[in-house]
């Protein structure tokens, strides 16, 4: 994916449902735009460190199914 944004075929990186370690390690590849993970009143998983390390790394946070 790196490649395709150097080579302008696509304008930025964006992941689903990864933990926090993997989104880190995505990221010392190549910055990674966005995060898409589910958030909502019964689940919420995200807050156990990936909302923390999309903050440290400046990634936003799409939370799908906020309302269950």
């Amino acid at each position: 994916l790196a490649d395709l944004v150097r080579e302008g075929k696509i304008g930025a990186i964006g992941m689903s449902e990864v933990s926090s370690v993997t989104l880190r390690r995505a990221h010392a590849v190549h910055p990674v735009a966005a995060l898409q993970s589910e958030y909502s009143l019964w689940t919420r998983d995200p807050e156990r460190g990936v909302l923390q390390t999309c903050r440290e790394l400046g990634v936003a946070f799409v939370a799908f199914s906020p309302l269950g």
